[in-house]
């Protein structure tokens, strides 16, 4: 059985030959595995897709998040400064921000404003023709994904940032959550706007020959925002861009990581194929995995659980194991992907293979079980 074929195996609830297995590895740790810095992800874009292809192979991954290279824009001159990739106006020689050594955030010099101050500004959120989007680098560098992996491991794009994150986005935090409240028209043609863009995304990695869309919203989890707010503002926005990754003949995973348990089922009627992270309570969420099981398991594919910051980083590869092995008898063996959180970049590869080990051991004993 192919990777891509387990994958939709767990999908349709059944039972593959192995549990499909996904590192999450964040582009941080797939780099550090080259002996680069982190950093270096802005001089050299192609250096993601180049880094992210040899970590899924490393860890022998069924699922392939697709990423694109980090591209600066080309009014913007790079140099190091006090340990420290300095971003300048090549024309003005003004510096907008910096990114640390060895890390990744753009950090700006001053806070930038809201795109978005009234409805007046929906407008401005761009929303690109899929077919210009194509033409793009970032899109262009996905192609080598494609290439490698296309047809044996299962290929998922981003396009996500349907809801809750849009706002956080376009309005800022702060405004965002009080905006919810006071003024629900507002947030509703922020949402409206950008999942016209986001559908756009979508043709886009169609086109491209994604498997599967990455949908969701970090932020629309009950560790911002209450159940009432997910239900009655996030929870259709969520539903119809998940629609229409069907009605593109893809599948479609849905993001929340936080707090979930409260909108669990929620996010199961927005009619995904899978949900993560399912984040435990020691990783900030509040998610036994037993009980998701028990609670939706027989309707949708459950993939995470393992934390990445306090169990995959900083213990041993044998605990890593048993905490696996345990997982995997909660939730295994049909509609489950092994997987955790976006994993730091400073986690051994070897603490990431001990959760492969697990996989493959409980996946032989099932097999001799019939």
């Amino acid at each position: 059985m192919s990777s891509r074929t387990r994958v939709l195996e767990a999908f349709a609830l059944k039972k593959p030959d192995i549990i499909p297995f996904h590192a999450y590895e964040s582009p941080e740790n797939a780099i550090r595995q080259l002996s680069r810095k982190v950093h270096e992800m802005y001089l050299e874009p192609e250096l993601i897709p180049y880094a992210m292809i040899n970590s899924a192979k490393l860890y022998k991954n069924d699922i392939v998040y697709m990423r694109c290279g980090r591209y600066v824009p080309e009014n913007i001159k790079l140099e190091m400064v006090d340990d420290a990739l300095t971003w300048k106006d090549r024309k003005t020689g003004e510096i907008s921000g910096h990114v640390l050594y060895d890390r990744k955030d753009f950090i700006p010099t001053k806070p930038p404003e809201s795109l978005v101050k009234s409805i007046a500004d929906i407008d401005k959120i761009p929303v690109v023709p899929y077919k210009e989007l194509l033409q793009l680098p970032e899109y262009q560098s996905l192609n080598a994904y494609v290439r490698e992996f296309k047809g044996e491991r299962f290929l998922f794009g981003f396009a996500c940032g349907q809801s809750a994150n849009a706002l956080d986005t376009y309005l800022g935090t702060e405004t965002a959550m009080i905006a919810t409240i006071t003024d629900p028209g507002l947030c509703n043609a922020v949402m409206e706007r950008k999942n016209e863009a986001i559908e756009q995304e979508i043709l886009a990695l169609k086109e491209l020959g994604a498997d599967g869309i990455y949908t969701g919203d970090a932020c629309a989890s009950c560790s911002f925002y209450s159940p009432e707010t997910y239900r009655t503002m996030f929870f259709e926005r969520q539903k119809k861009s998940i629609e229409f990754v069907h009605a593109n003949g893809m599948k479609a995973l849905l993001h929340i990581c936080g707090k979930i348990g409260m909108i669990l089922e929620d996010m199961v009627a927005t009619g995904a194929d899978v949900i993560e992270s399912l984040d435990a309570f020691s990783a900030g969420g509040d998610i036994e995995l037993k009980d998701a099981k028990r609670r939706v398991g027989s309707q949708i594919c459950l993939k995470g659980n393992i934390d990445a910051v306090h169990v995959l980083e900083p213990l041993s590869p044998g605990k890593i194991y048993e905490i696996c092995r345990q997982t995997l008898n909660d939730a295994g063996p049909d509609g489950y992907i092994l997987s955790t959180e976006q994993i730091t970049k400073d986690t051994p590869v070897e603490n990431v293979m001990a959760m492969l080990q697990a996989r493959d051991d409980y996946s032989a004993k099932m097999r001799l079980l019939g």
